[in-house]
């Protein structure tokens, strides 16, 4: 609960993450409504999507790619953490960003961003938060 609250601490880490951006188009956010209100505030196109809850499995992201990047957080306490990169990396176009925000121990927060078929992997810390970030490549 309170993780919500401060996870728009981590937005100066998931901004740098864009920074390598070459897809241009919206940036869909799942399960971090604050982080949509810093990133929109910032000029950016931003979707917002609720994430998994115990109320339900949340609004799905389209099946086709649709995003230039997808940025979600606390993946890391899913139990179907590969199903959901697997959902974000199918909606986001080639050459786009898929960035997670979460407290996960970096060696794992990369197996699983790897896992996930993502390129150029990349780690920042902000504060308590691990951003990690992958290039999608379709071949």
């Amino acid at each position: 609960m309170l993780d919500a609250l401060w996870i728009a601490s981590a937005a100066p880490a998931v901004e740098a993450a864009l920074a390598r951006l070459t897809a241009s188009g919206p940036i869909a956010v799942v399960a971090a409504p604050r982080l949509v209100r810093v990133l929109d505030g910032r000029g950016r196109a931003v979707v917002g999507f609720d994430g998994p809850s115990r109320r339900g499995p949340g609004q799905p992201l389209p099946d086709v790619p649709t995003y230039a990047a997808v940025v979600g957080a606390a993946v890391g306490d899913a139990a179907a953490w590969s199903e959901a990169l697997a959902a974000w990396v199918a909606a986001t176009v080639d050459g786009g960003v898929v960035v997670t925000v979460d407290r996960a121990a970096p060696v794992e927060a990369s197996r699983r961003i790897l896992c996930a078929g993502l390129t150029d992997l990349e780690q920042r810390t902000a504060g308590r938060w691990l951003v990690t970030s992958g290039a999608v490549a379709r071949v």
